[in-house]
């Protein structure tokens, strides 16, 4: 088929981001559901159906945000694939990188 062509990675990692969605969504309307039966079944007005409601917010919002670290995580692009990954990496160069001038004692190299 002419026209742009993706790559199987590329699809798969859509339909992961998609279905994060979809369990946000189903978080938040399962806990209101339960909610609902808890305010008719106990009479308790719209209390249980915002504490349920909250709780799903929750819950759902716990699962977006791990699940979107895991993707981002696996994926390794974007700006954070340039951070150090490794201690030694981070600290910067040693000590025999640096010009006799920036060392403090004064010595060359």
């Amino acid at each position: 088929m002419p026209g742009k062509q993706t790559q199987r990675g590329d699809r798969s990692d859509a339909g992961r981001a998609y279905s994060l969605g979809f369990e946000l969504v189903c978080a938040v309307a399962g806990f209101v559901l339960v909610g609902i039966w808890i305010d008719r079944h106990y009479s308790s007005g719209p209390w249980g159906t915002l504490i349920c409601l909250v709780l799903g917010l929750i819950g759902g919002f716990y699962n977006l945000f791990r699940g979107a670290s895991r993707l981002f995580n696996q994926r390794g692009s974007g700006a954070m694939s340039a951070a150090p990954h490794t201690p030694d990496e981070a600290a910067g160069p040693g000590p025999e990188a640096v010009s006799g001038i920036d060392r403090p004692d004064g010595q060359g190299r």
